[in-house]
């Protein structure tokens, strides 16, 4: 597929929207309509979540995939923000999933956000990680750091040495060399996961190596004031005229603070870019034209998997699809899809996603057809 024209943050929104609803996501003003009384703010990441709870507090069958831009991004990575990238002159395309525990939720927000970027010549040359846990684990880790740092505090940067006592992770957040130096050599929090955080972490890896995502572990990627259990951020094969920087994480407990209820859980990521000529219209971002005639259901974490593939053969064919990644069982997507008025569904499973077919289902007589991937974009075409 082309790229856009790289130099034009118009054009990079327009992308990125495009791309984000092939994979499920829908713009952030289509969920705060369905959300009574909801204050109507500009958007930014605070504001997309809570649209995102409350939406998904009260519909809790349907989990949340939303998009948007925001003119004033507040949770900048490092980097960005410098004098050669001014917050002034920064905006953000950000995308949450919420009311989605499994780790088929970073999979999907990982593989849409390198998507992006990919196919807009941002090429993706890795994905650094770091896993912090829940709060169990968080609690061991800073036990032992609070250790670690009373040992070596006097090699600790002056305003760090003063600061520890009342915040022991301060010295992460400092770029002097005297506590990059001390933190190098300090506890890692992977080494502090519960058996719970320690399976959800692993089951990402996993399927980023089935998706092919490069990887490596960030053991100092772990600062961030939303109480995150796990922190990704995107390092770019090279400089883009558009794009600064790619992050996100899961944030289970910051999204649990915007709800009585008792569970809450999502992931965020977002990217970064230049705003250069935009208008705050160009950051009201709406739904793409085209109106998909299809629909993609997938039973299972090998179908959803698969899936993405699928996804990618279908856009880059130019037939525009609906699915759903977060829903995990077939009556919400059989839903979706008649809500949706789609004439065909395309349905995924276990058995399907080995065998690398799906079956087409006429949505008036429930006629359905085996239908081969390598095949599959040939047979929509057909379909009236």
């Amino acid at each position: 597929m082309q790229a856009p024209t790289r130099t034009s943050p118009a054009s990079f929104l327009k992308h990125s929207a495009e791309i984000a609803s092939s994979y499920g996501f829908r713009p952030l003003r289509e969920i705060e309509k369905k959300v009574p009384n909801l204050e109507r703010r500009a958007h930014s990441f605070a504001v997309a979540a809570n649209a995102c709870v409350q939406h998904s507090a009260l519909r809790p069958l349907e989990p949340v995939l939303a998009y948007y831009a925001s003119q004033s991004p507040l949770h900048l990575p490092a980097g960005v923000g410098a004098p050669i990238f001014p917050v002034r002159e920064t905006g953000e395309f950000g995308l949450h999933i919420v009311g989605v525990p499994e780790s088929v939720a970073e999979v999907v927000l990982l593989k849409t956000i390198t998507t992006i970027l990919g196919e807009w010549g941002a090429g993706v040359a890795r994905v650094r990680l770091n896993a912090l846990g829940d709060k169990d684990s968080k609690a061991r880790f800073e036990r032992e750091v609070s250790a670690y740092l009373r040992k070596h505090v006097n090699h600790l940067h002056d305003e760090c040495r003063d600061n520890v006592q009342k915040n022991p992770m301060a010295p992460y957040s400092c770029n002097t060399q005297m506590c990059r130096a001390v933190i190098e050599s300090g506890p890692r929090s992977m080494n502090f996961l519960s058996e719970k955080s320690r399976l959800h972490f692993r089951e990402v890896l996993e399927h980023l190596e089935k998706l092919e995502l490069p990887y490596e572990f960030d053991d100092l990627l772990m600062v961030d004031e939303r109480e995150p259990r796990m922190l990704f951020a995107f390092d770019l094969v090279g400089e883009d005229a558009t794009v600064l920087a790619g992050s996100g994480g899961r944030f289970d407990d910051y999204y649990k603070r915007l709800t009585p209820r008792k569970e809450m859980s999502g992931v965020s990521a977002s990217i970064f870019f230049r705003k250069k000529g935009l208008t705050a219209e160009s950051f009201k971002l709406a739904s793409p034209i085209n109106a998909p005639a299809v629909y993609f259901v997938q039973l299972g974490l090998r179908a959803k998997l698969e899936g993405l593939h699928v996804v990618d053969v279908l856009r880059r064919a130019q037939i525009p699809v609906l699915q759903s990644f977060d829903s995990a069982k077939l009556s919400p997507q059989l839903l979706a899809a008649r809500e949706a008025g789609v004439s065909h569904l395309i349905i995924m499973g276990a058995r399907e996603a080995l065998d690398r077919t799906v079956l087409v289902r006429a949505m008036n007589d429930s006629r359905q057809t085996i239908v081969g991937l390598s095949e599959l974009p040939r047979f929509l075409k057909t379909l009236r």
